[in-house]
């Protein structure tokens, strides 16, 4: 009996900041350095989702705002090729932005990279777009050149920018199975004029899967994506990975997704620590009218930040959890937060989990490995820090709280899945 071969899933690793196989890996670096390095970025990446934010809620168009959240230091990149014949780079996920950019020959001014800059001449595939294309109007930067040729230009809160032509072209991705996926006809961005602050970065260019159409990779690869954390603080883990299109794994518990100012939010309702449920307002996750407010999802964001209303309930309950059993210690660092003396996966077990409850009955619970990072090796600080936001009171859910899970976005059912889960499991 004849069998048929199931579908190669577009599957791809992720490789984090701290794994072996990210080009900036440091086996010296020590548990200090990268907590402080994760503390950093993360307060970094909400100073950029807010900037972008409060820009977009002052200028009421998403083409004349040109300033991107991106993250440095802390997320997740990925290896795919582009054009035909296909050329490798090496680029930075990112769902808080839509467009995928790369650097492109010929370069006014590009940045230093390990893999080869793209062509377009050598491309038989390449196609610049013309002004007014469908999905203009998301693009950050957009305008129109002397050529009508669709331009773009995008300024990171941190100083790096890219701009160059919008155009079409061919992606290839490396599935699962080790086999190839050739994915044509797609939009991107390809920067003849890129600068980056920080040299030491490692990106080629950026990954858009954040939620405006026409442009990002999330809708113009089928309309769901789904990405799988596991633990973050082994080198050595090569299971975390990114699914797009049909293959997602669209499994578990759900709860609506809302989208605003081009990012991923869901409804908070509460919090427990254990079986109790904190006396949270219901109205401290809330978005309000003029769209303060909200709890945004996000890959590359290592801490979670709370609005302080929901933050200082959960603050008290751990500290009251810990009285008699942990010593506090000071903080070293202005936002650490609350510390302990001690190692966290030898004196937290047994700590209840905390559960963060959304819409529609899909829970993410935090054991203490997604609760508290080791910040040195006798002393361990909560990973979860309050917004001090006060113009937007915004709420961020960032990896660690995910580690261990599947996360699946469905932007067709408007829906973000929840299942817990190692990822080993989901290799094919």
């Amino acid at each position: 009996m004849m069998t048929m071969k199931r579908p190669s899933r577009l599957a791809t690793r992720l490789i984090h900041r701290n794994s072996n196989l990210h080009p900036l890996y440091d086996p010296n670096e020590t548990v200090e350095d990268r907590s402080k390095r994760e503390e950093t970025s993360s307060i970094e990446r909400f100073a950029y989702l807010e900037s972008k934010i409060k820009e977009l809620k002052s200028v009421g168009n998403v083409a004349r705002s040109n300033l991107s959240p991106f993250n440095r230091g802390s997320g997740f990149l990925v290896n795919l090729s582009i054009g035909s014949p296909p050329v490798a780079q090496l680029v930075v996920i990112d769902t808080g932005s839509s467009l995928l950019w790369v650097q492109c020959l010929p370069c006014i001014n590009c940045f230093r990279q390990s893999s080869s800059w793209f062509d377009p001449l050598k491309s038989s595939s390449f196609k610049i777009l013309g002004c007014g294309f469908p999905g203009y109007n998301y693009v950050s930067g957009y305008k129109c050149n002397g050529y009508n040729q669709a331009e773009y230009k995008l300024r990171y809160l941190g100083g790096d920018t890219s701009q160059g032509l919008l155009a079409k072209e061919s992606l290839l991705f490396e599935t699962s199975d080790e086999g190839k996926i050739r994915k044509t006809n797609l939009t991107f961005g390809c920067g003849h004029m890129n600068f980056k602050t920080n040299m030491d970065d490692s990106y080629n260019g950026v990954f858009g899967l954040g939620a405006y159409p026409y442009i990002t990779m999330a809708t113009q690869l089928g309309n769901k994506f789904s990405y799988c954390i596991g633990d973050i603080n082994d080198p050595l883990y090569t299971h975390n990975q990114l699914v797009l299109g049909e293959g997602a794994y669209v499994e578990g518990d759900s709860t609506p997704l809302e989208i605003h100012f081009g990012h991923y939010y869901v409804n908070l309702e509460g919090i427990s620590v254990g079986t109790k449920r904190l006396n949270i307002d219901p109205k401290a996750f809330q978005m309000t009218w003029d769209g303060r407010g909200g709890v945004l999802i996000d890959s590359g964001m290592t801490y979670t930040k709370l609005a302080n209303g929901g933050f200082e309930l959960l603050y008290d309950e751990i500290l009251d959890l810990a009285n008699g059993l942990l010593e506090r210690i000071p903080t070293r660092r202005q936002f650490e937060g609350l510390c302990f003396k001690g190692v966290v996966s030898r004196d937290l077990i047994g700590l209840p989990p905390v559960t963060f409850h959304f819409a529609g009955g899909a829970d993410l619970v935090l054991e203490s490995g997604s609760l508290f990072r080791q910040h040195g090796g006798d002393r361990f600080c909560l990973a979860i820090l309050p917004s001090n936001s006060e113009m937007l009171n915004l709420s961020v859910i960032g990896i660690l709280a995910q580690q261990n899970y599947n996360v699946a976005f469905d932007l067709e059912q408007m829906k973000v899945f929840f299942s817990r889960i190692d990822c080993q499991l989901l290799d094919d």
